[in-house]
């Protein structure tokens, strides 16, 4: 099934190790795909980085309450977010991969009958089995408007 057009927006937020306050925040505003029905959703959208102008393909997939993510690219990687339940995976760079854990403290999304929706994830990140930082993603969407 072919998806539907729509405009989204995405929020990191990290909070690093030691830091009282959110210590970086990224923000995308991208067009994408969204396709699915009732409780089985796919959310795809192309990321550039802005240091090399490299695209990857970003892949949410929405299924029982669980989210996943995965990257394709360069720096590919593949993270399952189930709320209260650890992920271990790589994070493959053009270096060497690098060994990931998430643990999701917050995992939430909704689609309504209009195609706009929301993907909120909150997560701690482990690099090399060490804490990284707590992290926050916050993806919303709606359909494309045509010009």
């Amino acid at each position: 099934m072919r998806g539907k057009k729509v405009l989204l927006s995405v929020v990191g937020v990290v909070q690093d190790v030691g830091a009282e306050e959110a210590s970086d925040e990224m923000r995308l505003v991208t067009t994408g795909e969204l396709s699915g029905e009732k409780d089985s959703w796919a959310l795809r959208y192309i990321e550039t980085q802005p240091d090399t102008a490299e695209t990857h393909q970003v892949t949410f997939t929405m299924q029982n309450g669980v989210v996943t993510m995965s990257r394709e690219g360069a720096y590919r990687t593949s993270m399952i977010f189930s709320q209260g339940n650890r992920f271990e995976g790589n994070y493959e760079t053009p270096y060497g991969a690098l060994e990931m854990g998430v643990y999701p403290t917050h995992v939430k999304y909704n689609v309504d009958e209009n195609d706009k929706g929301e993907v909120l994830l909150k997560y701690q990140l482990d690099i090399q089995g060490q804490f990284a930082s707590m992290r926050e993603m916050r993806i919303r969407f709606a359909p494309r408007r045509r010009a």
